[in-house]
């Protein structure tokens, strides 16, 4: 009893997480700075207490009883997160007009679900050293990637689970990959989610956003210096203005940022999706390159083109898209 209302209480802190952004959907944008962080300490949804109970659990109980535990213990998340769960349905009825409201609202648990079950991976492989079984789709993008001559940059979304990703792309990519993630609310959870991210690979290297750290700056440096720079192209934060473009009958609001760091560049830009398949074993698809190198392009071309991979991989594994804000609606 004691260690399944520890995963409860666990998981009622996850259901804040999509409030708390794991990177940068842009390049110059101003974000909450970290001397607005509470201190540590104390018993805060956003604090590190409630992962902490959760490894507890899941050093003495096996992984699949976690697992279904988590089951009841979403229902329970998904009806008190109340904004995040009508964000995500009004995604899913602009992806899907024709289901109706009970359908929605049942593929809405399943994207709750899922988003619980890849955090329990995260767990699982960051601090337990469960390995992590991978099935790549596109194994020839990555060595173009691989062997590209200068930089280039990786367009991705809130699928899978990031840290995870990086890790296999850190192993298997040969060269150096940079990340960005925001700080966390309060500084016992950047605590602990900094001391996991420096034992994950040498290669990968993780630059934090904040006010005066001119990051646009940065990743356009280090891209033209032959880096990999990966981003998150497809959620809107804060007051940035979103690029609005339509494809296939859905009206997208995307990030602007990741957009002009690819038409400034005019590096080779790679799709990489990540979704889970089953405890600890993920696949990866890895599309061929959205631009060429030196590739100057006519405004809303890039858009389109991201749109042409982003919104079919959204058709067909809409329960891994971990997105809790309303960025998709019906086209006029």
């Amino acid at each position: 009893m004691h260690y399944s209302l520890a995963l409860g209480l666990s998981f009622a802190a996850l259901c804040d997480l999509p409030k708390k952004p794991m990177t940068v959907e842009g390049t110059t944008e101003t974000l909450t700075d970290q001397a607005q962080r509470p201190p540590a300490g104390g018993l805060s949804l956003h604090g590190a207490v409630w992962t902490h109970l959760l490894l507890f659990c899941l050093r003495i109980l096996p992984a699949w009883l976690c697992e279904w535990l988590a089951h009841p213990v979403v229902w329970v998340v998904y009806v008190l997160a109340g904004d995040a769960r009508r964000g995500l349905c009004a995604n899913l009825e602009a992806l899907f007009p024709d289901d109706g409201p009970l359908l929605v609202w049942l593929k809405g648990w399943r994207v709750f679900l899922n988003f619980g079950l890849t955090y329990l991976d995260r767990l699982l492989h960051l601090h337990l050293n469960r390995k992590v079984q991978w099935e790549a789709v596109g194994e020839n993008c990555v060595e173009e990637l691989r062997g590209e001559p200068g930089g280039a940059l990786i367009f991705t979304i809130h699928s899978g689970n990031y840290d995870i990703g990086a890790t296999l792309f850190a192993e298997h990519l040969d060269r150096e990959l940079h990340i960005v993630r925001v700080e966390e609310q309060e500084e016992s959870l950047q605590e602990l989610r900094s001391a996991e991210l420096r034992r994950i690979h040498p290669k990968l290297h993780i630059h934090y956003n904040k006010p005066d750290a001119h990051l646009g700056l940065l990743l356009c440096n280090l891209i033209r210096g032959g880096q990999v720079v990966a981003v998150q192209a497809d959620r809107v934060l804060l007051e940035v203005s979103p690029v609005i473009h339509c494809h296939e009958g859905v009206s997208f609001k995307m990030p602007r940022g990741p957009l002009m760091l690819a038409e400034m560049t005019r590096v080779p830009c790679y799709p990489i999706f990540l979704r889970r398949l089953s405890r600890l074993r993920y696949g990866v698809e890895i599309h061929p390159a959205l631009t060429r190198r030196g590739e100057k392009l006519e405004p809303g071309t890039l858009s389109t083109r991201w749109l042409e991979v982003f919104h079919p991989f959204l058709k067909q594994h809409w329960d891994q898209w971990f997105v809790f804000e309303a960025l998709l609606s019906r086209a006029p």
